[in-house]
């Protein structure tokens, strides 16, 4: 595997910093991810995108007033 020496602003460190030790991973996986997003090349297994959808699904608290959410974002962006 290859290794490679970047430069960005201390701020984006900090904020990738923070990212790492949320998900509890490493620089080197966390940018690996990104870049294969970015790329386009991210391919993920079927049933554990099903999973995450029944999970998310099972929190579901029934309809919703989506004008009401639209509403407030954007009064939260002015």
């Amino acid at each position: 595997m290859a290794k490679v020496l970047i430069s960005m602003p201390d701020s984006l460190l900090s904020a990738l910093d923070s990212e790492v030790e949320r998900r509890q991973t490493n620089r080197s996986a966390l940018l690996q991810g990104a870049a294969r997003r970015e790329l386009g090349m991210l391919r993920r297994d079927r049933g554990a995108v099903l999973a995450e959808l029944d999970a998310l699904s099972a929190t579901w608290a029934g309809p919703v007033d989506a004008a009401a959410l639209v509403r407030a974002d954007r009064r939260r962006d002015d």
